[in-house]
């Protein structure tokens, strides 16, 4: 999802517009070229440091959390059209694609009902085979699987 508003702080007065952009962690990582350190500088985007995202983004998966990414981009007035929403091919609208600052990444879990884990186990007693559709990322998929008993953790 992003949003382009009126930029207000105009450290470069070229840029009228800031594009923000809140998405997948992997996607939006993919698309930054910078990023804002811990005390809030603006760094280039390493592979180092993308080793490092992807680190966390999995230390978090593993914890049944969904990561989200936040970046901006400032943009020129009417750049990619009045509107910004030139049609495109793909699900990035090139706009988006690139040259986007990271701000951050960070986790969000839906709390498993107290009564899916016993609810799976009676179904799955009953020789219903219990499958789990969805598009989170693999290993976040598998530990809310473990979570509410449809897979062991091992």
């Amino acid at each position: 999802m992003s949003t382009i508003l009126d930029n207000i702080e105009e450290a470069d007065p070229t840029y009228k517009k800031r594009l923000h952009v809140k998405g997948a962690s992997e996607i939006v990582k993919n698309c930054c070229s910078h990023y804002i350190d811990a005390s809030g500088t603006v760094c280039p985007m390493t592979d180092e440091m993308k080793q490092n995202l992807d680190d966390v983004i999995t230390g978090y998966a593993k914890k049944a959390l969904r990561t989200i990414a936040l970046a901006y981009k400032d943009v020129l007035a009417n750049e990619h059209g009045e509107f910004h929403d030139e049609p495109v091919d793909s699900d990035v609208k090139n706009i988006e694609s690139s040259g986007l600052t990271l701000i951050c990444i960070f986790g969000i879990m839906d709390i498993v009902r107290s009564e899916v884990p016993d609810a799976v186990d009676t179904i799955t007693k009953a020789g219903v085979t219990v499958r789990m559709i969805t598009g989170d990322n693999i290993v976040t998929a598998q530990a809310i699987a473990v979570l509410c008993s449809i897979i062991q953790e091992n």
